[in-house]
């Protein structure tokens, strides 16, 4: 129970964060990070030590999290157009990055949350997500792309 523990403190933080990305509120995320440490402790057995135990675990919250986003069918659709955003509006930055984020299809945003924010090599993204590197590779590139068009493209007298 201790080892348990540990874990639990030791991830605790992270995965909250990529939830809170994912799902776009704080009591959904911390729901996920509960389910995602109660299927840990139930599935324990199951685990071949053949990863690590953090990306065996990110994988289980990335499955909680896309099952929330299908029951629910909470995610927002923002417009696939750039935004355009005024000067004035830049304090306003970081609301506008997070729609644009939730607005990805979700295992681009899954990747972009783990590279860009987690800081997780595109190696462990790849076994998180049970995808190929290329793929990773590419939903990176191809969020990084989106995103900059969505901030970038509308403001005059700036370039990428």
């Amino acid at each position: 129970m201790q080892a348990f523990e540990n874990l639990y403190r030791a991830y605790e933080q992270q995965l909250l964060s990529t939830a809170h990305r994912m799902l776009g509120n704080t009591q959904d995320a911390e729901d996920a990070v509960q389910l995602a440490f109660l299927k840990l402790y139930r599935n324990i057995g199951k685990f071949k030590f053949k990863s690590k135990i953090s990306t065996y675990l990110f994988r289980i919250l990335l499955n909680v999290c896309f099952d929330q986003m299908k029951k629910k069918k909470q995610k927002i659709t923002y417009q696939q157009q750039p935004v355009p955003m005024s000067y004035s509006e830049k304090p306003d930055l970081k609301l506008h990055l997070e729609k644009a984020i939730a607005a990805l299809p979700e295992k681009m945003q899954a990747c972009f949350v783990l590279f860009a924010i987690q800081d997780l090599k595109q190696e462990e993204i790849s076994q998180i997500l049970d995808m190929k590197i290329g793929t990773v590779k590419a939903h990176i590139f191809a969020a990084k792309a989106k995103l900059r068009a969505t901030f970038f493209e509308s403001l005059p007298g700036e370039t990428v």
